[in-house]
């Protein structure tokens, strides 16, 4: 099993199973940039013209360009890794509805709130909703992560 205390240095964890409450929250926001969109589809090779090329979009009916969905459902993935649960946090499962798309330039808030511990398990469920900068929810769902364990102590 991945063991989070030998890949943090010196770093802090983040919370542990037992430190982790039931309407515990956090969030993330960021305005999503051309340099974003662009960097992001060439990680993963999506070039679809509907987020990269302003001419193509045009003649769509979304007039301009889109950010990658998954750019967007990656940003929980911020949210596990450094503030609930923090850092050692493994994130195991996501499941995402887009239900608008975001545009470049858009400011997103990702925002997580516990929904489940399970202490047999040593795992959290969290609810996931997206906004954008007008606060219409523009992505939702449910994510699930396994926080750091106790007894790998403390930084």
């Amino acid at each position: 099993m991945f063991d989070p205390a030998t890949h943090c240095g010196d770093t802090q964890l983040g919370l542990s199973i037992t430190e982790i409450k039931v309407g515990d929250t956090a969030s993330f926001g960021k305005t999503l940039t051309e340099a974003d969109a662009y960097q992001f589809s060439g990680i993963i090779g999506n070039f679809n013209p509907i987020h990269v090329n302003k001419e193509f979009c045009s003649t769509t009916g979304l007039g301009k360009r889109i950010v990658p969905s998954m750019l967007v459902a990656s940003m929980v993935s911020k949210i596990l890794g450094t503030q609930l649960p923090g850092n050692g946090t493994v994130h195991v499962s996501q499941e995402m509805e887009f239900l608008q798309p975001v545009f470049i330039g858009d400011t997103v808030t990702c925002h997580v709130e516990v929904n489940g511990v399970d202490g047999k398990t040593q795992r959290v469920r969290l609810d996931i909703a997206c906004t954008n900068q007008n606060g219409d929810i523009v992505a939702r769902g449910e994510t699930e992560a396994i926080p750091p364990h106790i007894g790998q102590g403390r930084h």
